[in-house]
Formats: C-alpha cells, sequence, structure tokens
C-alpha cells in the first residue's frame, strides 16, 4: 500500500511541481505577453488614427491635384476664368483659400485678397516649401489671422511641358483633424496629440502649447528618447511622466509629412484590462490545471481574434467606401472642370471670331472686348477695358441729342426687357468719328448687371447710301436743265424786250434818265429773278451733311420753285395747302435730301399725268395737290394727282430698288427708293403711297421737333 501511496504522492508532488513551474513560467510568459499586447493595441491604435489623418489630407490633396490638372490649362492671367477654377476648388475642398504665386512675383487669390504693395509670394513659406518638396506637400501648421482658426497650406508646383509656372497653395481649416485626434479616447487619462519630427506639438488638448512648445520641454522625460522620430516610423516608448506616473508613448509617422500622431497614456490604465485578463488566466491554471488554461486561452485568443477580425473588417470596408466615394467625387470635378473648359473655349472662340465688334460692360465701363472691338476702335485691349461707352463717344449724336441723355434713354428700355437696335456714332482712337448699327441687351450674371453691345461699323454702307443718293440727283440732271430753260425762257423774254425799247428811245428822242433808270431796274429784277434760280437748283444738287430743323412749309415752296416752270409748260395746275394756322413746322432731318423726295414724287406725278393724258386724252383736268397738314406730335404732307393711279399689282414694289414703270430709257428706279430710305431711315418718318378717285397720293409723316 506505500508504494502505491508514495507514488501517488510522488505523481501528486510532480504533479504540482510541474504546475507551480507552469505556473511561474505562464505568469512570466502571460506578463510579457500583456506587454506585447498593451503595445501593440497602442501602436494598432495609433495607426488607425493616423489612416483617419490620411485619408483626409488625401481627400484635400486629391481636390487640390485636380485644380492644378485644371489650371494648367490655361494661361495664368487675373482673368474671370483662372479666378472660376480657384473659386470651384475653393467649394470642393472647403478650403478658406486658394492662390497662385508666379515666378515673377504675382499673386493671383481665389479669395480676391489684395496684398499690400511689398508683398512678393517667392519670399513666403508656402511658396518656398512648393519649390523644395517638388510635389504635392503642405506646410507647418499655423493660426489664420482672419478666421482664428488652426490651418495648413497644401502647396503643389505647376508646370507645363516640363516648365514651370508658379506653385499653387490652399489653405485648410485643422477642425476636422484636430476633433478626430482630440476626441480619441483609449482611457481615462490618456489622450492623443501630434508632433513634428523635431517635436514641435502641432495639435494638443492644451491650446497654448501649438506651435509654442516641444514635447522634450513639457515632458522632461522624454528629451533623450524623441530621437527615436528620426530612424523608426511606428514604436513606443516608456517613461516618468512629469506628474511622477508610469506612462506609454506610442507613436506613427503620417505618411509623406515631417508629422507624427502620438497616443500617451498611463502604464496602470493600460495594464488595467489586461491585468484583469491575467487574473482570470491565473484561476483557470489553478482549477483546470494547463489543459483548461490552453483551452481558456485559446478561446480567449479565438474570441479575440474574431472581435479583432470582424472590427478590422468593418473599418477597412468604411475605409474603403470612403475611399471610393472621395474618387468619384474627384473624376466628378475632374470631369466638371474639363467640360466647363471645353465649353468656355468653344464660346470664347465664337466670341473672337465674331465679324461684329463685341463688347460687355458694368455700369457704362467695358470690362470685356472680342478682337473684332480691338480692331474697330484702334486702341489695344487694355486700353479699350479702360473705357466706358461715353468715353468712346462724341458729346452729341448726328442728331443733336447729348450722348449721356440719349444712352440713359437706351439702357432704361434695355432694363425693362427691351433688346434696343439703334444707329450710334463712336470715335476711333485718331478722333475720327464714325456710324455704327448696335444691338443693345441687359442681363445679369454672378449677381452682376451687364450690359452686352454689339457693334457693326456701316460707315461703309452710309457712304454708300450717301453716293447712291447723289447718283441719283444726278441722273435728274437732264430734267433739271430743262426746268432751268423753262424757268429762264420769260426773263430773257422780258430782257430781249427792254434792250429793244432802249433802241426804239433813242432813235425817237425818248432816251431821258428816268427811262433808262426804268429800263436798268427792270433788267436788274430780272437777272436777280435767274441768279435766285441757278442758287435754289445748287442748293438742290448739293448734298447735306449734317441734320438740323427742318422748315416742312419752307421746303415744299422750295420743290414748288424748282418744278414750277415744268409744271407751267405742260399745263399742269400745282397748288399748296396749308392746314396747319401757322408759318413754320420743324421737323430734324436733312433740308436738302427732303426737298430732293418732294421733288422726286412731284416729278413722278408729272410724268404719271402726261402718260395718262396720252392714253387717254382729256379724261380729267392735269393737276397736284399739296396739303400740309398736322397732329399733336407729328407733320403730315399729302401729295395727290390726276395721274389715274398706280396698278394694284405694282403698289407693293414701289419702293423697291431699281423697279420702275416707265422703262430703262426714261428711269433708274432709284427715286423712290431713295425716298423712303431718307424719310424712315434719316429721319425716323414713314412714307406710303395709295390709289384715289382720280390718281395716285403720297403720304409722308414725320416728328415734329420739340
Amino acid at each position: 500500500m506505500k508504494y502505491p501511496i508514495r507514488k501517488t504522492l510522488l505523481v501528486v508532488a510532480g504533479c504540482a511541481i510541474v504546475i507551480l513551474v507552469a505556473t511561474f513560467v505562464n505568469y512570466r510568459i502571460t506578463q510579457h505577453v500583456v506587454e506585447r499586447t498593451v503595445i501593440a493595441q497602442q501602436e494598432e491604435m495609433a495607426g488607425k488614427a493616423v489612416n483617419t489623418v490620411e485619408i483626409w489630407l488625401n481627400q484635400q490633396m486629391k481636390i487640390l491635384e485636380a485644380a492644378v490638372v485644371a489650371v494648367s490649362r490655361v494661361n495664368l492671367s487675373d482673368d474671370p476664368q483662372t479666378f472660376q477654377l480657384l473659386d470651384m476648388a475653393m467649394q470642393a475642398g472647403h478650403f478658406t483659400d486658394v492662390y497662385i504665386g508666379t515666378p515673377d512675383g504675382r499673386l493671383i487669390d481665389g479669395a480676391r485678397w489684395t496684398p499690400p504693395a511689398h508683398y512678393d509670394p517667392r519670399d513666403r513659406p508656402w511658396y518656398r516649401r512648393g519649390i523644395e518638396a517638388g510635389a504635392m506637400s503642405f506646410t507647418t501648421p499655423y493660426v489664420d489671422m482672419v478666421t482664428n482658426e488652426l490651418v495648413i497650406a497644401l502647396v503643389k508646383p505647376l508646370t507645363v511641358d516640363g516648365k514651370f509656372i508658379g506653385v499653387m497653395g490652399a489653405d485648410t481649416v485643422l477642425d476636422t483633424l484636430v476633433a478626430n485626434v482630440l476626441n480619441y479616447k483609449q482611457s481615462e487619462s490618456g489622450f492623443a496629440f501630434i508632433v513634428e519630427k523635431s517635436g514641435t506639438i502641432i495639435v494638443h488638448p492644451e491650446k497654448s502649447y501649438i506651435m509654442r512648445a516641444k514635447l522634450q520641454r513639457i515632458e522632461p522625460a522624454l528629451n533623450g528618447k524623441v530621437g527615436s522620430f528620426e530612424h523608426d516610423r511606428v514604436g513606443t516608448i516608456s517613461y516618468r511622466g512629469a506628474d511622477g506616473r508610469d506612462n506609454l508613448l506610442s507613436f506613427k509617422q503620417i505618411t509623406g509629412s515631417d508629422w507624427f500622431l502620438c497616443i500617451t497614456v498611463p502604464r496602470e490604465e493600460a495594464y488595467s484590462l489586461t491585468r484583469k485578463t491575467t487574473m482570470v488566466f491565473a484561476m483557470e491554471i489553478v482549477l483546470r490545471v494547463l489543459g483548461f488554461l490552453l483551452l481558456m486561452v485559446l478561446l480567449a485568443l479565438s474570441a479575440g481574434s474574431a472581435v479583432i477580425f470582424l472590427f478590422s473588417r468593418r473599418y477597412s470596408t468604411a475605409v474603403q467606401q470612403h475611399q471610393e466615394e472621395l474618387h468619384g467625387i474627384s473624376r466628378d470635378l475632374e470631369w466638371n472642370i474639363t467640360k466647363r473648359m471645353e465649353v468656355e473655349t468653344y464660346y470664347k472662340t465664337l466670341f473672337n471670331v465674331a465679324n461684329d465688334a463685341i463688347l460687355i460692360s458694368n455700369d457704362l465701363a467695358y470690362v470685356e472686348c472680342n478682337e473684332k472691338a480691338v480692331e474697330m476702335f484702334g486702341l489695344p485691349r487694355e486700353e479699350l477695358l479702360k473705357k466706358t461707352i461715353l468715353d468712346c463717344s462724341p458729346e452729341l449724336q448726328p442728331d443733336g441729342v447729348k450722348s449721356s441723355e440719349r444712352l440713359a434713354e437706351i439702357l432704361r428700355d434695355s432694363r425693362n426687357g427691351k433688346q434696343n437696335v439703334f444707329r450710334w456714332s463712336f470715335v476711333r482712337a485718331d478722333g475720327m468719328e464714325f456710324p455704327a448699327s448696335v444691338g443693345l441687351t441687359s442681363f445679369t450674371l454672378n449677381d452682376r448687371d451687364l450690359v452686352l453691345s454689339s457693334i457693326r461699323d456701316i460707315s461703309k454702307r452710309v457712304d454708300a447710301e450717301m453716293q447712291l443718293m447723289q447718283a441719283q440727283k444726278m441722273a435728274a440732271v437732264g430734267e433739271m436743265l430743262a426746268a432751268i430753260a423753262h424757268q429762264w425762257r420769260q426773263p430773257l423774254n422780258t430782257l430781249s424786250t427792254y434792250i429793244s425799247s432802249l433802241q426804239a428811245a433813242h432813235y425817237s428822242g425818248m432816251l431821258t434818265k428816268e427811262v433808262i433808270e426804268r429800263v436798268v431796274s427792270g433788267a436788274t429784277d430780272q437777272i436777280a429773278f435767274m441768279s435766285k434760280t441757278i442758287d435754289n437748283f445748287r442748293n438742290f444738287f448739293k448734298p447735306s451733311k449734317t441734320k438740323g430743323p427742318v422748315d416742312i412749309l419752307e421746303a415744299v415752296i422750295n420743290a414748288v420753285k424748282l418744278m414750277e416752270a415744268q409744271m407751267r409748260h405742260n399745263r399742269i395746275n400745282l397748288t399748296v395747302t396749308n392746314r396747319t394756322d401757322t408759318s413754320s413746322l420743324l421737323v430734324f432731318g436733312y433740308q436738302g435730301e427732303f426737298i430732293h423726295v418732294l421733288v422726286n414724287i412731284l416729278a413722278n406725278a408729272k410724268d404719271a399725268i402726261l402718260d395718262h393724258d396720252e392714253r387717254q386724252p382729256g379724261a380729267a383736268d392735269r393737276f397736284i395737290d399739296i396739303a400740309v397738314s398736322q397732329t399733336a406730335g407729328a407733320a403730315i404732307i399729302e401729295i395727290a394727282d390726276s395721274g389715274g393711279g398706280i396698278p394694284e399689282h405694282l403698289l407693293p414694289n414701289i419702293f423697291n430698288p431699281y423697279y420702275t414703270t416707265k422703262g430703262t430709257s426714261s428711269g433708274t428706279g432709284l427715286g423712290l427708293y431713295m425716298s423712303k430710305m431718307i424719310v424712315e431711315k434719316e429721319m425716323e418718318g414713314d412714307i406710303k403711297a395709295e390709289n384715289t378717285q382720280n390718281g395716285a397720293k403720297f403720304s409722308i409723316t414725320l416728328k415734329k421737333m420739340k
């Protein structure tokens, strides 16, 4: 019985010794495992926090990269296109400002900030950082003077075809980053912060340390250990804090920077959870010996692995989805920028190749123009954009109205939704005036009230019209010479009578002083009448240069004088009736040209009467009646004849150029066409023709002068 008992005791003792040794070994192993687990957990949490920071930074960098690509495709200048690209980048990345510094010292600021005179972007840290890094990078954080928030500047060099053209920077507020870092809580006393490689604090719960203190100063025990940042990207440091407690500091470098995210926690708090697990593990050794202990460890490790796996997978899935969303946003932004550039290039090309000068003005000042406008006004684009509409116009328009008053009226109509097309006189750079046809439209863009003017130089057309008008006058020279002959026939007969009377008086001895004076006086009157006839015809053929007041009654009398002899010769009764109860009726226009209109109509009426009389001899009396009347705002001239009228199917065409019913031997087809142009285009009136019982009637309506 002893042997079995001894053997049993030995077995039990051996088992106890094995258990004690196993317990001690497992205790030491457990301590080591707990130590490594705590460190691994600290470093893992630091890594996950770093991943969050890197995701945020990558998002900002991708948005800036897309803006860099878009800006590199345009010419850098202070123009709306560049500012629009900078505005889009600011909105997409929620940047407080996006700006560009050029090698020649210019600053193009998306927030429209005007730098002081001594400001040079090449001396700024963000510009030097972009040059030194040669790639996408960011500056040390600083407190923005305007927003009083912690910001960093993301910078990227700009190159086109390998040529350096500047540095683009974007200021971004670090509130999201700070919130993510400072909200981290692993334990009751633990917290996270960010330091530079040299130890300068960038993000910290204590705001007074930010950018003002180094980690070595607030934790002297780390004075010789911060050097780990120089050669390790990740690690854990054990140190005694200023409060006398043992602490663990886990760190990991943020990719692409000299920043390290650190997590510090008191050692006892880091071990507290693990220590509980260690007590359960020891109890399992005592109660279930090694088998149960191994099983529990296996189960604990399996459960922990499963939890960690599930947590990691869920976290990785969320990060991946976030990255995919950011990638989609970046692609959409890049596509929108590219598409917008294509559309802007298309419309800018149409803008510059237009045959008409196109100018856009804001509050009368020109803000944009095309190449045709530069050519038309003879000014460099920069000089033209310093002008206003009135700077490029004479003080008075051809109708005598001040340019400023006329323009104010036109702009008022345009703002009320009316699209104005009008004639305007401009002044070139050499001081020469030229007429133009202007189409003016008001519109609103980006909360700015703008005016678009489409200008067409009509100098050649106006000159051609004047030449055509004069040519038509000259075509009537033959008829006018006949008219002069009719006008002079009676005065010449009278002069002949006076000369014959002198000879008869001489032979009869009656040549006294009184007779000579009477003959000389009569001859002088006849010569004056003939001279006046020459002046009337000369004024008729001389073109009017400028507009002015035209007395309708006087113009009618002058036209009648020119045609009176022809009417008398052809036995046509020409009468004038004044229904205005006034001796003067003024309109605005060209005196000579308007008399030409009346002469044209009277000459056509004479020809119609003679032609009608040939076809139907004695059918009616030969007459032409001219009646002048008025309304509240208009003067009206009606010319009716007894020429039998105009065939109804020809009435719609009589004012067309080169259309005549007389045949090419006696008509050019320009008389009524030029009359319509003078009345409607030059004098802003109206002319029409209709048939009456006896013949045709022409009605001319003109605005009275105020």
